[in-house]
């Protein structure tokens, strides 16, 4: 069976590749920079050499516009096909904890988390805590924010009381994710930039010695601490390796965009 290339035309982002493979190019490394756009250039520039393309003067210009105190947010959610709590539909992301690092402008940064396992429905508790711990002066920023901005916007509406907080909180909200893909690439993200295939390119942060290592696992590990027959022992477990995951989670942005703000 033949083997493919090593880096093939397919880690072009958005279909990129499909065009090439019509034409019956397959390797990466067989494409002209010059003919190609630059989003497309600048990975084949990247895979050819073996150098990073880091835009840090672009990168810094798009991180120091965002105001101080810097809340640093990530939801893990859970969707239930058949609704388990009134008031949700189906297939409904549902926030069951977030991790959130508040940065000052002097560098300081302290970490406020929320989990709830105990089977009930989560989202009051959840916005309660991101009220407490989220200042009303802060940029929140997330990774892939439509995501973070859609919770906060759907915990908004069932909760009159702090609806405009809520509302101005996702208002508040910015992506740190197009700033990681305009500003940086490394060939070993292989046309990815989620968090685990950027994060391991800039810094020594590492998923795989965590008991619980992406958002699936998170999802397994909930449902597993909030089933009745679950011990104690092993949901204190559970609980255990969700914290430290979303907080991973949370700190990683918080490394990422130093390091892309800063010269090598």
């Amino acid at each position: 069976m033949p083997v493919g290339p090593e880096w093939p035309v397919t880690v072009l982002p958005n279909g990129g590749g499909k065009s090439w493979l019509g034409k019956g190019i397959t390797d990466l490394l067989e494409l002209d920079e010059a003919t190609l756009p630059e989003k497309h250039a600048r990975i084949v520039r990247a895979t050819r050499s073996g150098e990073p393309d880091h835009d840090v003067e672009g990168a810094r210009r798009a991180i120091e516009k965002w105001a101080y105190p810097r809340a640093w947010l990530d939801f893990e959610t859970i969707a239930f096909a058949v609704p388990r709590w009134i008031g949700t539909r189906p297939y409904q992301q549902v926030p069951f904890q977030f991790s959130v690092h508040v940065e000052e402008a002097d560098g300081a940064i302290t970490h406020h988390e929320f989990l709830s396992l105990n089977g009930a429905d989560p989202r009051r508790s959840c916005a309660e805590a991101l009220m407490a711990a989220i200042p009303v002066d802060a940029t929140v920023i997330a990774y892939n924010a439509p995501f973070e901005k859609g919770v906060l916007r759907e915990l908004s509406a069932l909760f009159p009381e702090m609806q405009d907080a809520l509302l101005d909180m996702a208002h508040r909200t910015v992506d740190l994710l197009p700033v990681t893909r305009n500003h940086w690439y490394h060939r070993d993200q292989r046309g990815s930039w989620s968090i685990k295939a950027v994060l391991p390119t800039m810094t020594s942060l590492d998923y795989s010695d965590l008991e619980v290592k992406d958002g699936t696992g998170a999802q397994e590990a909930y449902l597993e601490a909030i089933r009745p027959d679950t011990s104690d022992e092993r949901r204190t477990f559970l609980g255990d390796g969700l914290t430290k995951y979303c907080a991973q989670d949370t700190w990683a942005m918080v490394a990422m965009a130093r390091f892309l703000s800063a010269a090598a």
